[in-house]
């Protein structure tokens, strides 16, 4: 930003400064018609929609809060299916897809980890439609290794108490 605002006054005064002189070498414009010159409004719009043009910067589109968005609202889900797992509840496993498909998108911005995720929970899924349960243990334990899920699992609940957020309102307590 340092060095492009020095480059666009510097644009901007050129192309004034053009104006101005063509405005002076210019003869008389003819009565009833418009100045084929250009004024101080011209060279001030064109002093504007260049640094307008070049003194803009790409926006960064990614919210960072989406990762921590889909853990809140689909990790617990997927925790809490320990005890379905263990007690060889299959039914309760194909009812929580959506939620494996929503949570993988927590490692949407780390491609690996992403494919790595969404490859244990098609597998899980699989296994579970065929009924192996035996399957379904070990493909939720390797899910479950990833160290974010760990460290939320082992999180205290959060006090919701005055909070004002999407995630804390009264249709969530």
């Amino acid at each position: 930003m340092a060095r492009l605002l020095p480059a666009c006054v510097l644009l901007a005064g050129t192309c004034a400064a053009l104006l101005c002189l063509t405005a002076l070498r210019a003869s008389a414009p003819p009565a009833f018609l418009s100045s084929a010159a250009a004024g101080r409004r011209e060279a001030l719009q064109a002093a504007a929609a260049a640094a307008a043009t070049l003194g803009s910067q790409a926006a960064l589109a990614d919210f960072q809060g989406e990762p921590v968005t889909c853990m809140k609202r689909y990790g617990p889900a997927i925790i809490k299916l320990q005890s379905a797992v263990d007690s060889g509840d299959m039914k309760a496993v194909l009812a929580k897809e959506n939620k494996f498909k929503m949570l993988n998108t927590y490692w949407r911005n780390q491609p690996k980890d992403f494919a790595a995720q969404t490859e244990l929970s098609e597998d899980l899924l699989d296994a579970a439609a065929d009924g192996e349960t035996a399957k379904v243990k070990t493909l939720y334990a390797k899910y479950m290794e990833k160290s974010e899920l760990k460290s939320f699992a082992n999180l205290p609940p959060a006090r919701q108490y005055h909070m004002t957020n999407r995630d804390a309102s009264m249709g969530s307590r």
